[in-house]
């Protein structure tokens, strides 16, 4: 599973940026929060996804299983 690819440094260091005003500081904070909080529900989902997929699959056919025990 790949892991989560959002990177929030360099949108942090924009908030550093002396010509940002602070209506626009405070924009890239909630972008920066929002991007973090979707990241993070993305991360989660894929987690899910991947443990029900494996959960309704057999790990082995039964044939295979049951030539195994013979």
């Amino acid at each position: 599973m790949p892991g989560n690819n959002f990177n929030p440094t360099p949108y942090r260091q924009l908030l550093l940026h002396p010509g940002l005003g602070e209506e626009e500081r405070a924009l890239v904070r909630e972008l920066l929060e929002k991007a973090e909080q979707i990241s993070a529900e993305n991360l989660r989902l894929r987690k899910t996804i991947q443990r029900l997929s494996s959960a309704n699959s057999p790990k082995m056919s039964s044939k295979l299983r049951d030539a195994l025990y013979e």
